[in-house]
């Protein structure tokens, strides 16, 4: 066999080694991104839970990639406001979207 087809070979098999490799990462990094979403996620919720205003209301909360989102109703834009100061020192929230609405009294 020729040297030229044995290091086609030899490149084709690092080639696909390599790009096996990076599926592996790309699957681990999405992988990391989910728990780290999961940890942001409950650190929210309880730290909402533990506000004395906050914790009364039914806030939900999602996250994707750092980008918190809250959503619910409330008594005051105060409320709203404080939300998002709480949510906005939370290590790892890369973004808010504060969807939080004030109640309307009928």
């Amino acid at each position: 066999m020729s040297k030229l087809k044995v290091l086609s070979k030899i490149l084709i098999a690092i080639t696909l080694v390599t790009a096996l490799s990076a599926c592996e990462t790309t699957e681990q990094m999405r992988q990391r991104s989910l728990e780290q979403d999961a940890a942001i996620t409950a650190k929210v919720k309880e730290s909402l839970a533990q506000d004395p205003v906050l914790k009364k209301y039914a806030i939900n909360v999602f996250t994707l990639s750092g980008e918190v989102v809250l959503r619910g109703h409330v008594d005051s834009v105060e409320d709203v406001y404080r939300a998002a100061r709480i949510v906005n020192k939370i290590k790892g929230v890369q973004s808010l979207f504060n969807d939080l609405s004030e109640k309307r009294s009928p």
